[in-house]
């Protein structure tokens, strides 16, 4: 079973500046995505999709496929992580032919396993080509949050919560950011990373589930290196 990896990294973050190139245990952080997708030897190729001259420069030192700039139609704050990986594999698929799934890996978890890799594609694989993406459990729960307009209060907020005690709250699950394999026929079908009926891949490390977005996950992420 043929699987390619694709590696989205845009030049410009707004919440944390150059995000994909700041420095995490003495590496830039796309640099330890890269390092633990080739480790895995699960994928027939990796390739990156960027429109950073910097991390091209830098893929070509793990031997990462990037071979174009991605465009700026693109690389913009509108643009989805899905019509990215379609228009990167649509080149691929023209160049190198077709494959059997499609693991997205994004920069910001740096402390993504070999093992969770692995187990994916297995998953995958045992099951007919259904998609497979990763969770980690909710700590918050919507029946415990507050819904605010113009500083007030949403009427229906004290009518439909807070009426359940925590311990029985639902069990809720948030998709988060490490891992989305997927067939590119349903990706191309149904244009979204998290289709229907993909199979759950849980993630209970909160180290490895840390997903850097902004300050204060990067100084988390630092702690965590430091342990």
């Amino acid at each position: 079973m043929k699987i390619l990896a694709i590696i989205t990294a845009r030049k410009n973050s707004k919440r944390l500046k150059n995000k994909n190139k700041i420095l995490l245990n003495k590496k830039r952080l796309i640099e330890h995505t890269f390092i633990v997708a080739k480790k895995s030897k699960q994928f027939n190729q990796i390739l990156l999709t960027t429109d950073d001259k910097d991390l091209i420069k830098l893929s070509k030192k793990y031997d990462i496929l990037s071979p174009w700039i991605r465009p700026k139609s693109l690389s913009n704050d509108l643009a989805s992580s899905q019509k990215t990986v379609i228009h990167a594999y649509k080149w691929y698929e023209k160049k190198f032919g077709k494959v059997d799934g499609i693991f997205l890996l994004q920069p910001t978890s740096p402390f993504r396993k070999v093992s969770t890799i692995k187990n994916m594609i297995k998953i995958f694989k045992k099951n007919s080509k259904q998609s497979v993406v990763s969770l980690t459990k909710c700590n918050e729960h919507p029946e415990w949050m507050i819904e605010l307009k113009n500083n007030k209060v949403l009427p229906y907020m004290s009518k439909k919560y807070f009426k359940t005690r925590s311990q029985s709250l639902k069990k809720l699950y948030r998709v988060n950011g490490l891992g989305y394999l997927i067939d590119p026929a349903i990706l191309k079908r149904e244009k979204t990373l998290v289709p229907k009926n993909f199979i759950p891949y849980i993630i209970s490390s909160k180290i490895e589930s840390l997903d850097i977005d902004d300050k204060e996950d990067y100084i988390l992420a630092k702690k965590f290196c430091l342990k």
